[in-house]
């Protein structure tokens, strides 16, 4: 746990927020609130009491608006020559009314307040840009000193204007969509997408290259870092696992959240309560946008070409240890799988994911004035780790019930003719009962076990996941 930098005693608002943490519960919802800075955790608190968000959406968008923040100021070495940014790509999952929106906008008010203030700037310098140089032709030497309009929130874009606008802002980008399978939908409908084909390969972190007829000089990225968020209705999620998807990786890149708690806030009865801003709530947002500003505040180098030259944050020998036996462990359980078919790509990328939370976790603790930005800790890698395992919870949540959705009705009466756990005499049975010969149950049995319905547990012996 965060407790400062002095790790004594905890502090009172250590001790605190422990006690806030038990009165609501949150080891039955599973957030791990505790892994985060204890300013931080105030602040949620008091956000989760004052505006009556769900905790587990607002956490997750602090996090996203924390990385977007960093950008390319920071990056984590994984290992060797191996580094990544923060960039983050994450859903938010829910009905309708769970309020997925109002926590996500207030999560990021601080960086929408960034560039509207950027914005302001532009139309000045751009205006005494005018003044100083009225009279000259286009393509005159003066361009070169012509104002860019630097901005960070894109919700509607196309793939030349994101690769635009993130070469006017080399510190990343967000792509920040409401409902955004509609998003997904839009341009990633196919495995050969040129926007699909940006994101992964920004995701690893490899340069991004874009070419037009009507520009000679390419838009060349060497470092880019996109984060995506967005919010999307439970029944809506089934539209983003199509084969092309799964099959390019995109879905094992994405962190998804389907809380716990599924139940919709309910407004306060405070008279006035919807009249007024009180002076407590804008304390918090105040407190809120001064952990934001500290991170934006984190100046990058660049090197002689101007392009941007990221500090990079080593894992401390104790961290290195904690990540690599955690990932030794993940490796070990792959080894063991002698079905290469068996095997989930999605194992294959968490690494990255702890990675990049664990920088983030770092440099929230430095904006919180608990920790240092020297070299990522421990610490930061353990809370890394334990928000990665809670947000799996929710993505085998959301894929089994994918998978159910598209099952076929003959398929689904199989598995409701036998047990939990069963066998593959009872299996030939339950498909004799809805016209199966035993060589198409034999057949379908393997087939489930590669699609994860079913868990091959021994000889014969099968187990239903789903």
């Amino acid at each position: 746990m965060m407790v400062g930098i002095d790790q004594g005693r905890p502090s009172v608002l250590a001790l605190s927020n422990r006690i806030r943490r038990e009165a609501i519960g949150l080891k039955d919802i599973g957030l791990p609130l505790d892994a985060f800075p204890q300013k931080l955790q105030g602040i949620i608190f008091d956000i989760t009491n004052t505006e009556q968000f769900n905790m587990e959406y607002l956490a997750m968008s602090m996090l996203s608006a924390a990385a977007t923040a960093i950008g390319n100021s920071c990056q984590i070495r994984i290992r060797g020559s191996w580094r990544s940014s923060p960039a983050l790509y994450i859903i938010l999952i829910g009905r309708p009314g769970q309020g997925k929106t109002p926590p996500l906008d207030y999560a990021y008010r601080p960086l929408q307040e960034h560039d509207f203030l950027q914005v302001s700037r532009f139309i000045e310098e751009n205006k005494r840009y005018a003044e100083q140089n009225a009279g000259a032709r286009d393509g005159d030497a003066f361009d070169k000193n012509k104002p860019v309009l630097v901005q960070t929130i894109l919700s509607d874009l196309t793939q030349e204007a994101m690769m635009r606008i993130h070469n006017d802002n080399q510190r990343g980008i967000v792509i920040l969509v409401d409902e955004i399978m509609g998003f997904f939908k839009s341009f990633c409908r196919y495995n050969d997408s040129p926007l699909l084909t940006q994101l992964l390969t920004a995701y690893s972190g490899k340069p991004l290259k874009v070419s037009r007829c009507s520009n000679p000089i390419p838009i060349i990225i060497p470092h880019p870092c996109i984060n995506i968020v967005g919010t999307t209705q439970t029944q809506r999620i089934g539209e983003l696992f199509t084969k092309e998807n799964v099959s390019s990786g995109l879905i094992d890149r994405i962190l998804f959240l389907h809380p716990k708690s599924r139940e919709i806030p309910k407004m306060q009865l405070i008279q006035d309560a919807g009249l007024r801003e009180d002076d407590r709530v804008g304390s918090v947002y105040r407190k809120w946008k001064q952990v934001i500003d500290k991170l934006l505040s984190i100046e990058p180098d660049f090197d002689e070409k101007g392009i941007i030259m990221p500090k990079v944050l080593d894992m401390s020998a104790e961290a290195y240890q904690c990540f690599a036996q955690w990932k030794n462990t993940l490796i070990e359980q792959v080894n063991a799988i002698e079905d290469e078919r068996l095997i989930e790509s999605r194992v294959m990328k968490a690494d990255s994911n702890v990675a990049r939370l664990a920088l983030v976790f770092q440099l929230l603790g430095w904006a919180c004035d608990e920790i240092h930005m020297q070299h990522i800790d421990v610490r930061s890698v353990q809370a890394a780790i334990r928000l990665y395992d809670y947000l799996e919870l929710s993505y085998h949540e959301i894929k089994t019930q994918v998978q159910k959705e598209s099952m076929s009705p003959l398929k689904k009466s199989f598995l409701d003719g036998v047990q939990p756990d069963f066998t593959t005499a009872d299996a030939i049975k339950a498909g004799g009962e809805i016209g199966l010969c035993e060589s198409a149950v034999k057949k379908n049995l393997a087939k489930m076990c590669v699609e994860r319905t079913l868990q091959k547990t021994g000889h014969g012996t099968y187990r239903k996941i789903l």
